[in-house]
């Protein structure tokens, strides 16, 4: 499992497929499992709940039920925080803050053994991007794409529950630093009461076993411990 990316104002929980076996969800949750025709779509809703009320835990929150938003499909937090879901494979993971301290929290998964087609990457990088990836090795090069694609995905989920903006994959430029497990990105977009275009910000990656974890989160200001 993957340790917590974040400091410890946030909650992150990851788990395996295991973990939910016997999980029982919230009644609310229920009829929201029940209306899904995949057995995978229901089994990653179940797992994604079940590592949401874990990392609630911390903030008393965790016998709250966490709905769906039948436009977006992302989840409905309690009010007091800001929460990211994700999963792939066998894995899940959650993260979630009290609004008081954090403006928005993104996470993603991603298995490794998937196979890509590297010619997405026209697709999911800006011509920084890809002239970088080109200096690369092939199995680098396609490391590191997977990282840009994971890393993208996070900004995008941290952003959305507050802005309602929907990013692009062009919209976001990433720079990956190897040595120290992060990357910056900057924003050539606007996000609403937010970030202004050239926004630059940071997050972290890791990668274990035959996963890939990207994070990125964004305090509130004033903040205090």
């Amino acid at each position: 499992m993957f340790s917590s990316p974040f400091p410890n104002f946030i909650s992150f929980i990851c788990k395996d497929l295991s973990f939910t076996k016997n999980y029982n969800l919230l009644p609310e949750e229920e009829k929201i499992v029940a209306s899904f025709d995949s057995p995978k779509r229901k089994a990653e809703f179940i797992m994604g709940r079940a590592v949401s009320h874990l990392a609630l835990k911390k903030f008393k929150l965790e016998s709250i039920p966490i709905l769906r938003n039948i436009n977006t499909r992302e989840p409905c937090w309690p009010k007091s925080v800001f929460g990211s879901i994700t999963h792939s494979g066998n894995l899940a993971a959650a993260a979630v803050g009290l609004n008081s301290k954090i403006a928005g929290i993104g996470i993603d998964l991603e298995k490794l053994s998937r196979k890509i087609n590297f010619e997405i990457s026209r697709h999911i990088c800006v011509d920084n991007e890809l002239k970088w990836l080109k200096t690369l090795d092939p199995e680098q090069a396609k490391l590191n794409l997977r990282i840009i694609f994971s890393a993208k995905e996070s900004i995008f989920k941290c952003f959305f529950p507050i802005s309602r903006k929907h990013l692009n994959f062009k919209d976001a430029y990433i720079n990956i630093n190897e040595k120290k497990s992060e990357f910056t990105y900057i924003l050539s977009t606007a996000c609403s009461n937010i970030t202004d275009v050239g926004f630059s910000h940071k997050g972290h990656f890791s990668v274990k076993d035959d996963f890939l974890l990207t994070s990125t989160y964004i305090k509130k200001y004033p903040f205090t411990e």
